[in-house]
Order: structure tokens, then C-alpha cells, then sequence
């Protein structure tokens, strides 16, 4: 199985893929991350919301960062416009763990891999 997506993003640019949801907009913003303890910044993809003239309104994000990969951010973001939130991290293995709109717990890596439908 693989990862069948739901949504159909469009490129913007290199750095703003956007969405449409349910009559809302959505975009995938590439933009530096803010600096952690040590100071440090980098690059991300965030979920952002529309500003109304199509662009990403920069005051509302959506998302901590999704990553520095645009295909796995397009999965995460689709997960989270389609409901789901992450959920922790299973103690064992560290794996990060997603909660569906239905409250089910499942692996991310289930999800990403198609093993369970999202």
C-alpha cells in the first residue's frame, strides 16, 4: 500500500503550496523557524491559513513546523486540515502517534505508509 492523497495541492512558488478544504484555503509556506533555546534557526513547512487574497496570512499558522521535506509536510498537512492532531510519541520506540477525527490513536508511520487509511 502507499499514501493516497486526498487534497490536491498547487504550486505557488517554490516556497507556497496551497489547498482548498471543505470552502477554506489552505497553504504550505516554506519560512525560517523561530530560534530554540540555543538560538538556532532553520527552514520549515507550516500550515497556514488565507489572508483573503490568496496568500498565506502570516499571523496564522496553523502548525509547529511539518518538517523540512515538502512531500512528507504536504502528508502532515493533510492530516491536519482533514482533522487529525498528533498525538505523542509511543514510549518504546518514540514513534510519533496521530489521533483520527474519530479518536483513534494510530502510528504515523501506519499512516504515511497507507497501512492505515487517513
Amino acid at each position: 500500500m502507499s499514501w493516497k492523497p486526498q487534497l490536491t495541492w498547487t504550486s505557488n512558488s517554490a516556497t507556497v503550496h496551497s489547498t482548498r478544504h471543505d470552502g477554506e484555503i489552505y497553504h504550505l509556506w516554506q519560512h525560517g523557524t523561530r530560534p530554540d533555546d540555543r538560538g538556532s534557526t532553520g527552514y520549515g513547512w507550516f500550515l497556514h491559513g488565507d489572508d483573503g487574497s490568496g496568500f498565506p496570512r502570516q499571523d496564522y499558522e496553523l502548525s509547529l513546523t511539518l518538517g523540512s521535506v515538502l512531500t512528507r509536510a504536504r502528508q502532515k498537512a493533510e492530516l491536519l486540515i482533514l482533522g487529525w492532531q498528533k498525538a505523542d510519541r509511543e514510549s518504546s520506540r518514540g514513534a510519533e502517534r496521530w489521533l483520527s477525527p474519530d479518536g483513534d490513536v494510530v502510528l504515523l508511520a501506519d499512516l504515511l505508509s497507507g497501512q492505515v487509511k487517513h
